[in-house]
């Protein structure tokens, strides 16, 4: 199988998690890896230090659409030499002409699906325009044959001293409901926490935090290091591990998910990850008051995104 040198990943910004896989690629000195935003527009060239910024979240809707925007991504990519590997998460935004134009410009097209098909349905038709599509969805990975991937762990901590037990951040959807009760549960049960929505605009809220400006990625973290549970609720049709579960793995967080798939990882330790039933949530005393429990370093290793691109990359 070739051994790609030239790189070009193309990704929506994400907060900023998917600027780590081009920072793994380009510590081998044998490749060239250069990152295209979805929804920024210019490249992000090799040792190029990127300033921390707010997702802008509108350009995934209606704008990321329009003509423009596949007109940028092609001009750009033809101003490079042809790849020896495309990596690209998320391509459901970009339209057929697009893709067969990319699929041109590289000697191996691949995908990385984060998302499931059943959120987003335009993933299926896709799918033979791509070499390899990997998912980190176990559903989609029997029905389809996609390669099985997870989401990776970027940053490290240990911090042991916390300012709130509980942390948790969300966007407001469908979801809310569910954070409003646990919320509620947590103060009723005289536990801190600091557990924040973003909704764009104020809206009133009983128990938690309504943000209207989103947090950058380093924000999230410091958050994070702050507290000593981390909490994920899960889209209900989502299989996958979120990056909020890779994030409680990294900084040595216990975590509360209603992801009932995670007690099949060779990292669930029943001292570290408590699974709650989203309509009657209990959180047992136990778990909170107890330590958390270090995961051995061979399975830790091979979620860390330095291991993560190997396979992929043929490295």
């Amino acid at each position: 199988m070739l051994i790609p040198h030239k790189i070009l990943i193309i990704a929506p910004y994400a907060f900023g998690y998917t600027v780590h896989i081009q920072e793994a690629l380009n510590q081998y000195n044998t490749v060239e890896a250069n990152i295209l935003y979805l929804d920024q527009p210019t490249f992000e060239y090799r040792n190029f230090k990127h300033k921390a910024q707010n997702f802008i979240s509108k350009l995934f809707g209606k704008n990321l659409k329009k003509t423009f925007v596949f007109d940028r991504i092609k001009r750009e990519v033809s101003q490079l030499e042809k790849q020896d590997m495309i990596f690209i998460i998320r391509p459901d935004l970009l339209d057929d002409v697009t893709l067969r134009f990319l699929k041109t410009r590289t000697e191996q097209f691949i995908a990385y699906y984060y998302d499931s098909t059943r959120r987003f349905k335009r993933k299926v038709d896709i799918i033979p325009f791509f070499d390899t599509i990997y998912s980190y969805d176990k559903l989609d990975v029997e029905t389809y044959g996609f390669k099985f991937l997870t989401n990776y762990i970027f940053e490290e901590s240990n911090h042991q001293n916390y300012e709130n037990l509980f942390y948790n951040i969300s966007t407001n959807d469908y979801r809310f409901p569910l954070i409003e009760a646990l919320a509620a549960y947590l103060k009723g049960k005289n536990w801190s926490y600091e557990i924040q929505v973003y909704n764009g605009s104020p809206m009133l809220s009983e128990h938690v935090k309504i943000i209207t400006e989103q947090k950058s990625i380093a924000e999230v973290a410091e958050l994070i290091k702050a507290s000593k549970i981390i909490v994920e609720i899960q889209r209900t049709e989502q299989v996958g591990l979120s990056f909020r579960i890779f994030e409680a793995l990294g900084h040595r967080k216990k975590l509360i998910t209603t992801n009932k798939d995670i007690v099949n990882y060779d990292f669930y330790n029943p001292q570290n990850i408590l699974v709650i039933d989203e309509h009657n949530i209990e959180i047992p005393d136990e778990f909170v008051n107890s330590r958390y429990i270090e995961i051995e370093e061979t399975v830790l290793s091979k979620y860390k995104i330095e291991h993560w691109v190997q396979p992929i990359f043929n490295l």
